[in-house]
């Protein structure tokens, strides 16, 4: 079960969120979040073909397995962004308005009992336990700020309103090549995931987040949690999808 919801937010012209959640068959699903950047039309342009050409990609090789081990499904999943990536790097230079584009993802295969992730630039996956204890963060983010972080060269108070805290370094499109560790979720108290644009991760709190969780039911957060973004400030696009993991 899922809830998903994406918005333009109140200060862009364009929504360059995109997501695409696809159901194989009654065992594996997968889930696309991807934020688009560049001018004029690009950025919106990079995200839909990044996401489109995932799904494209691991329909053809999912249904190619009879049988699929934790090795192939890794294997699948970084051919998939592989391709993305190719895509959308060539498409760049077919045309002047296509300059510079590119665009983050977050990519999530359910199988079974089994979860498989991977993330490119500053979109984020979270995940929480049935009684809504404690919000957890599972991805790093691809940005120049995170790098400054980890060498201990600013904190976390000046990360937060760092002038460059924007820029990536890492994104599907933007190199030609592009080297994505995919990694398998320890499910283990694991109730509910969840996928983010940085319209949701800039404005709202992780407490704000529970908040809204604790007081609404499930088929609400989605709409909840986009809805408060814009409530904030509503800065940039906002797109958010929450998974239930089936017991």
């Amino acid at each position: 079960m899922y809830v998903a919801k994406t918005d333009i937010g109140k200060k862009r012209e364009k929504n360059e969120d995109y997501f695409m959640v696809e159901e194989l068959d009654q065992t594996a699903s997968v889930y696309v979040l991807a934020d688009g950047m560049g001018g004029y039309q690009s950025g919106e342009v990079a995200s839909k073909t990044c996401c489109l050409e995932i799904i494209d990609k691991i329909e053809s090789l999912y249904y190619s397995f009879d049988t699929l081990d934790d090795m192939q499904i890794v294997n699948m999943l970084k051919a998939a962004i592989r391709e993305a990536n190719e895509l959308v790097y060539n498409l760049e230079k077919t045309d002047e308005k296509y300059k510079g584009m590119g665009t983050t993802l977050v990519l999530i295969f359910v199988y079974g009992s089994s979860v498989f992730y991977a993330s490119v630039g500053d979109s984020r996956i979270y995940v929480c336990d049935g009684k809504l204890s404690k919000l957890i963060r599972i991805t790093e983010d691809d940005t120049y700020v995170n790098e400054l972080l980890k060498k201990k060269a600013i904190n976390v108070i000046e990360a937060k309103n760092h002038p460059q805290k924007n820029i990536l370094t890492k994104a599907v499109g933007i190199f030609e090549n592009i080297d994505v560790e995919v990694h398998k979720l320890d499910i283990a108290n694991v109730k509910y995931i969840f996928a983010f644009s940085d319209g949701v991760t800039n404005m709202l709190k992780r407490a704000d987040m529970m908040e809204i969780f604790r007081n609404n039911k499930f088929d609400k957060w989605a709409d909840k949690i986009v809805d408060e973004a814009n409530e904030k400030g509503g800065n940039d696009n906002s797109t958010a999808i929450i998974i239930e993991i089936e017991e």
